[in-house]
């Protein structure tokens, strides 16, 4: 290289030095360390500002990252600005203004902790960009926000620093503002014409004030070294594993500095450095950085270095075709944990899972496992040789049956190698014989469940459901009827119905016939189910038969409520409708009427008991040819 190249290469690295480490503090700003500044003390009014000396060209786009910090009290004020002027390095003010207020011409991105109503500040910790140092949210001169400056959260006054982001696409016109990476504010705009008057040239800062209220603010030019690994990346002994830098810087990095906690160390400009571990352990990682503007900064972070785990695994017993065995797996892992298992048989993977279990045919299997770490360390294949045993062939019958009946059930052993039987009959019967009975008592589907084992342990299990079947035959109540009155009957209880004997009915066999009788008569009712069985249930009813229609008027009735004789009723025979039923005091004061003949007088009236003595009943109905009859009686209430 020619002297006059090495001169014009180092005079451009100075001046891109002094580019970034430049800035001019003003007010209260005080500088805490390389690239760390205070704009106010948590003290009442005061203002600061630092300013890069340097003035950047808004023609060219720009990404800049910072941190900010807004102070520790919920109450506190007022907040702080990252600012584009063009006017000197010299400005800041205090109060509400956050040392942006007066500025112009100006672009402001405004962190607000304080509620101002002059400016039309909303109650939460807000972020907007504004022009020209007007800071009241109801101008032209708001042209993004107000909103929450940190996403989800109204307060960003908690004692913690945030990143903060600044990016200008010089081409789209489009700034955007991030808070601990999420986009809180963006806009679309030409700076440099609408606001600039042309000149794309513009001093960058940070402005913060106090007032009747403070807080401690500060900010920082990012530079957060980090490192980090690629999903599913190995961290193995005596495997290279590579350290992907991931730091933040708002200047270029112009050196890194490894030491890897095991005695090497690399010392590199932008590398993504690879270094193999011997050992397996946790090892302390520093990772020290320097950015253009000479500022320094380290991150230490815990590495976990894995162990080659160990696979194995053990299975239960016994080993038959008919049950599923369980696989318990026993890995280990001396630094790390494994948190991957592949289980694999002639070559296909067939389970994942830690302990799986698995049915297998009869004959010689080969089972394989492998471990993986947490670390991405793979094991050895742990390999296990077993022979699953043929479990009894066996088959049972039974069929559908009656409640109360007795079932038969019974077994085969096609394979003749059963030693003991057990039958489940699902209602908390068994049995350990090969061939048995039992007894269902309640109706209802049951599952029957038969359990063979062999002389190998092996054991086989069949089920199905039986249903056993009743009836409940209901003739229904004894009743009275007129002599050729027509009788509808109702009965219920099962499926097929028959009655006998069938004298004056219309149909003996089905549930509801018309019975026409001229003398007492008693009918027995079966029903059956569908079944061959036929379940049978019987049942019966007695009817009495009268000469005539007629309404019977008891004589006297005691409601003293011990349930007997506690109303008075009218006893209709052969009478299709009441038309009422009147019951009058000794004053002819009428205290009880009624249309249902279910109804009768309980001895009270307007919710008082009546006395004891003679009352008058009158009762009108029409009988089933459509004649009226009509009675009048008197009767005792009994006391």
């Amino acid at each position: 290289m020619s002297f006059k190249k090495l001169v014009i290469s180092l005079g451009l690295f100075i001046t891109h030095q002094i580019a970034y480490s430049q800035y001019i503090l003003n007010g209260n700003a005080t500088q805490d360390a390389c690239n760390e500044y205070t704009l106010t003390q948590a003290v009442n009014w005061l203002g600061g500002s630092v300013w890069n000396a340097n003035k950047i060209d808004l023609d060219q786009s720009f990404d800049f990252n910072f941190d900010v910090f807004l102070g520790s009290n919920d109450g506190g004020a007022d907040g702080i600005a990252f600012v584009l002027q063009p006017v000197s390095t010299s400005v800041g003010t205090s109060g509400g203004g956050l040392g942006y207020s007066g500025i112009t011409p100006a672009v402001g991105v405004t962190i607000d902790t304080w509620q101002n109503s002059e400016d039309n500040d909303p109650a939460f910790d807000h972020i907007a960009i504004q022009l020209n140092g007007n800071i009241n949210h109801n101008t032209a001169n708001n042209i993004a926000g107000p909103v929450s400056a940190v996403n989800g959260n109204n307060n960003i006054e908690d004692g913690a620093w945030h990143s903060f982001r600044i990016s200008w696409n010089a081409t789209t016109k489009t700034m955007v503002a991030y808070i601990d990476g999420a986009i809180r504010i963006s806009v679309v705009k030409d700076f440099v014409n609408d606001v600039f008057s042309g000149d794309p040239l513009v001093y960058w800062g940070f402005t913060g004030s106090t007032g009747g209220a403070n807080n401690l603010q500060k900010f920082k030019t990012a530079l957060n070294p980090a490192f980090k690994f690629v999903a599913n990346q190995k961290r193995c002994i005596n495997e290279p594993i590579t350290f992907y830098d991931s730091t933040i810087s708002f200047t270029p990095i112009t050196k890194l500095y490894w030491d890897f906690g095991d005695g090497s160390s690399i010392d590199s400009v932008n590398l993504n450095p690879v270094h193999t571990y011997t050992a397996a352990g946790d090892y302390t990682v520093v990772q020290k950085v320097r950015g253009a503007d000479g500022c320094e900064a380290i991150n230490t972070q815990i590495v976990q270095v894995g162990s080659k785990p160990v696979a194995n695994f053990g299975f239960s017993n016994p080993l038959c075709n008919s049950l599923p065995v369980l696989f318990s797996d026993s890995s280990m892992a001396a630094v790390g944990i494994i948190n991957k298992w592949s289980w694999n048989e002639n070559g296909s993977t067939w389970s994942t899972l830690q302990n799986p279990e698995k049915i297998f045919v009869a004959g010689l299997h080969t089972i394989k496992l492998v471990a993986t770490s947490n670390a991405g360390c793979i094991s050895d294949t742990a390999t296990k040789i077993f022979v699953i045993e043929p479990g009894p062939e066996v088959s049972f019958d039974f069929g559908d049956d009656c409640r109360a009946s007795a079932v038969n059930f019974s077994a085969t052993d096609n394979s003749a190698t059963v030693t003991s039987w057990l039958w489940d009959f699902g209602d908390g019967g068994a049995s350990m014989a090969e061939d048995t009975q039992y007894v269902y008592n309640v109706a209802g589907t049951y599952p029957v469940k038969l359990i063979a084992t062999a002389a190998n342990g092996c054991s086989r299990s069949l089920q199905k459901d039986i249903n056993i079947y009743s009836t409940n035959a209901f003739a229904g109540n004894d009743t009275t009827v007129a002599s050729g009155q027509p009788l509808q009957l109702s009965a219920s209880g099962g499926i097929n119905y028959e009655w006998s004997p069938s004298t004056g009915l219309s149909n003996p066999f089905i549930a509801n016939p018309v019975a026409l009788l001229t003398g007492m008569q008693t009918y027995t009712f079966v029903v059956r189910t569908y079944i061959p069985q036929g379940c049978e249930s019987f049942d019966s009813i007695n009817i009495k038969v009268y000469r005539a229609p007629e309404i019977y008027l008891p004589n006297a009735f005691t409601p003293n409520g011990d349930s007997r004789n506690d109303l008075y009723h009218a006893l209709p025979i052969g009478i299709k409708e009441l038309r009422y039923l009147r019951i009058f005091n000794r004053y002819g004061q009428q205290i009880f009427y009624a249309r249902d003949f279910s109804k009768g007088w309980d001895g009270t009236w307007n919710g008082r008991k009546q006395t004891a003595g003679v009352y008058v009943v009158m009762v009108n109905g029409i009988d089933f040819s459509g004649q009226v009859i009509e009675r009048k009686s008197t009767f005792l209430l009994i006391r």
